[in-house]
């Protein structure tokens, strides 16, 4: 009796194992037959949901260059309007064969970002070069920033302000925050250098979809304190690519250049954008030799921007 016992037990035991085993069979089928299935969904919908953000950025600069295109811009790769008269001229000279004759081209290089590492070693070359240029420049209250500051105004070159902070949620959240952060930097420049800055770069843009007030508002804060705003006509590539060679950097912007009577050139004056400093003697020494007549802004400067308010 006891060894039947025993044998049934055993055959009890074989039968529950044999149905654990049968249940972790099917379980791991189901599993390998529907986690892909799971994770083709999770796919799907994240490569939906980046096509809608590329339709987005695409829908958004189709919009922002018809934006621009109505307000008389004229653009190549972010690159900021003339006045329509200068446009025209530019054209008409272009269309005749002739192009914009050389000795007539201003040039106006402007350094965005500054004070940064790079400043010194940029009004060096200036120096070196005999060539005067225009520093947008950001709040900073370090010696070193200050000594440039007044370094920038001494050796004759114009000083413009870019912002106290460069945020561009701060700046442009009321025109009460911008007037503040205006009044901040003019003061403070005035401080460092005993004179007051007269133009202003604002920040992405003239014509940027961050202004969370009208344009005319702002513009109307700078114009009390006889502050002229100005964009540009021609980009560095470095703004698009910060790993630009120095050969392609100096041939794109001597390609824009060539279109403007007038060119309002936007460089940087930043760390993070290293060619700048790299490419510069090469881009002035080819201006040079089209005697192109480089110079700082003044207020006798018909400005380049990319809403004509005034």
């Amino acid at each position: 009796m006891a060894a039947d016992k025993t044998g049934t037990e055993r055959a009890e035991y074989r039968k529950r194992r044999v149905k654990r085993i049968k249940r972790t069979i099917v379980t791991l089928c189901i599993l390998l037959l529907v986690l892909p299935t799971i994770l083709s969904i999770f796919l799907m919908a994240k490569v939906s949901s980046l096509q809608r953000q590329i339709n987005d950025i695409v829908a958004g600069r189709a919009m922002d260059q018809e934006e621009d295109e109505q307000s008389g811009v004229v653009q190549a790769s972010v690159k900021g309007s003339v006045s329509h008269a200068s446009v025209a001229a530019s054209e008409s000279a272009i269309a005749s064969g002739g192009g914009i004759a050389a000795s007539e081209k201003e040039v106006y290089l402007t350094f965005d970002d500054g004070p940064g590492t790079h400043t010194g070693k940029i009004l060096d070359i200036l120096k070196k070069q005999g060539v005067k240029a225009t520093f947008f420049v950001t709040g900073k209250e370090d010696s070193y920033s200050k000594k440039m500051y007044k370094r920038i105004v001494d050796e004759g070159h114009t000083l413009g302000m870019h912002s106290y902070s460069h945020i561009y949620d701060t700046i442009y959240k009321s025109p009460q925050a911008f007037s503040a952060d205006f009044k901040k930097l003019y003061q403070m420049l005035y401080d460092a250098t005993g004179k007051y800055p007269e133009w202003y770069r604002f920040p992405g843009g003239s014509s940027t979809g961050t202004m969370k007030s009208s344009l005319g508002e702002l513009v109307s804060i700078l114009e009390k304190k006889n502050v002229s705003y100005i964009d540009w006509n021609v980009i560095t590539p470095e703004a698009m690519n910060p790993r630009v060679s120095k050969s392609e950097m100096v041939d794109t912007i001597m390609d824009d250049v060539k279109e403007y009577d007038t060119a309002v050139v936007m460089l940087y004056d930043a760390a993070n954008r290293p060619m700048t400093l790299k490419a510069l003697p090469s881009l002035i020494k080819k201006m040079k030799q089209k005697n192109y007549k480089l110079l700082p802004l003044d207020q006798n400067v018909a400005p380049v921007r990319y809403n004509q308010l005034n």
